[in-house]
């Protein structure tokens, strides 16, 4: 059901659309259109930035890591976001750290 909360991999995921059962198609980036990762551990403050897992929404003013850096939220994506954070500098994230 869309909207709907999976747990995968002891990660949480939305479902995008409705689909095929889990086992078939489990959330990952090549199943993007199905899935987004989502992260509830996390405030998105800068001492507690989101780990980034592609695709994945990200929300203006919060922060998150990938591959050692953290980056800021300049605007909102309002979509899950497929590409690395290091390619998205200028256009939804500035790098802090």
């Amino acid at each position: 059901e869309v909207g709907m909360i999976v747990t995968y991999e002891d990660k949480p995921w939305r479902v995008r659309q409705t689909h095929a059962p889990l086992d078939m198609y489990p959330p990952s980036l090549e199943t993007a259109s199905l899935y987004e990762a989502i992260d509830k551990e996390h405030s998105g403050e800068e001492d507690d930035p989101i780990p980034y897992t592609p695709p994945m929404e990200i929300f203006e003013g919060k922060h998150y890591t990938q591959d050692g850096v953290v980056y800021r939220c300049t605007r909102n994506s309002e979509v899950a976001l497929s590409h690395n954070l290091s390619t998205l500098i200028g256009l939804y994230v500035e790098e802090v750290k």
